[in-house]
């Protein structure tokens, strides 16, 4: 089996970003999908995947390890600034490629990955992209609609206005206790059985990550994630260590090596790699077991389409230390019908699919009405 061809599919999915998913076909008919969303810079990672069709043409894709290695030696992927356009890049087609090789052997992702640990897994709803109203009201009105829908774990994202390295740090001090404050209103109408995450996208310094983790110990958050900029991993660490919350992180890191010095100086408490941007399935499962030697949970990072959703699936159904993954919530009515079988989420779980590859196709009507261009 050889690829013949790689398609590339751009959905407009909301005023936060597109959704980028990649189709390799091949010469016995079978075609694999993975997602390239989120990488910063969609019309270079859309360049970086059509450089990459010449390269894919021509090779066998059910030995999606063997494709990876080639893949990341072949242009320094990791590294520079364009490190996690490369990166996603190439994690889109090592789903694909993970895809094809199921298909052709007529069985599941997991089962190719050693099988699976469990047939439900528990996801977090993502309220980021489907909060519109950004007041204390709006945040804890989207809480519920998560809650409603059943859920029993949301995350917020309440600091985005704040910008740490302002001279004004009144001015910051304000905006971060703004963010205290729909974190307050978002716990109460939760109540306490629901948990509460946290992502602080990177906004802080050491002194105002430690002042926001005192004022917000009363709320009891699950997590508290990415308080400093993710690559101070000296500065992470001390937030670890001394904030009372537990600390999650590494949503923007590619490769092993920058995960290990995150696992080998317990820079966080739990670790969020991104199958969209970490290096795809392969890389993913060996961060996870590098992580493992440490005894650290994985929760991995996927605020995406349902293609990289149903790939986080597939890995997280198969490592023994994952917790939980991330799910978009409320950012498109029509997410579930961009994928055959339609994505169904029951009180806050997925069921791991037992169909072969992935267990899901792109819905060429759903994506035909979304497509841009």
């Amino acid at each position: 089996m050889k690829v013949t061809e790689l398609t590339l599919h751009e959905v407009e999915a909301s005023p936060r970003g597109n959704w980028i998913f990649v189709q390799l076909q091949t010469d016995a008919g079978i075609s694999g999908i993975g997602e390239a969303s989120q990488s910063g810079n969609d019309a270079l990672v859309l360049s970086a995947l059509s450089l990459m069709r010449e390269r894919l043409v021509g090779c066998d894709p059910t030995q999606p390890e063997v494709l990876w290695e080639r893949m990341v030696r072949s242009g320094g992927i990791f590294s520079g600034d364009a490190g996690r356009v490369g990166a996603t890049a190439i994690s889109a087609v090592d789903q694909a490629l993970w895809d094809i090789a199921g298909k052709a052997l007529d069985v599941p992702v997991w089962r190719l990955l050693g099988g699976k640990r469990r047939d439900r897994v528990c996801l977090y709803a993502n309220l980021n992209r489907g909060t519109r109203d950004r007041s204390p009201q709006g945040f804890a009105d989207a809480a519920a609609r998560a809650v409603d829908a059943g859920f029993s774990a949301v995350k917020a994202t309440p600091f985005d206005e704040v910008r740490w390295r302002s001279m004004d740090r009144t001015g910051v001090e304000s905006d971060a206790y703004r963010g205290v404050e729909r974190l307050e209103w978002t716990r109460r109408a939760i109540g306490d059985r629901v948990e509460l995450l946290v992502d602080c996208h990177q906004r802080f310094d050491v002194p105002l990550a430690m002042k926001v983790a005192q004022k917000t110990l009363p709320l009891n958050l699950y997590w508290f994630e990415e308080p400093v900029p993710s690559d101070q991993v000296e500065a992470l660490r001390h937030v670890s260590l001394h904030s009372g919350h537990t600390i999650a992180g590494g949503e923007s890191l590619f490769g092993r090596e920058q995960f290990w010095e995150y696992i080998e100086k317990s820079a966080v408490h739990v670790l969020m790699p991104d199958v969209k941007h970490a290096g795809g399935i392969t890389e993913c499962r060996r961060i996870a077991a590098l992580a493992e030697t440490k005894q650290m949970p994985i929760a991995p990072h996927s605020p995406a389409g349902p293609v990289s959703t149903m790939a986080g699936v597939h890995v997280a159904a198969t490592i023994s230390n994952f917790t939980l993954l991330e799910y978009a919530f409320g950012e498109v009515s029509w997410r579930e019908d961009l994928i055959c079988p339609a994505e169904v989420v029951e009180q806050g779980h997925i069921a791991v699919p037992d169909a072969p590859g992935l267990g899901i196709e792109l819905n060429d009507a759903m994506l035909a009405s979304h497509r841009i261009g």
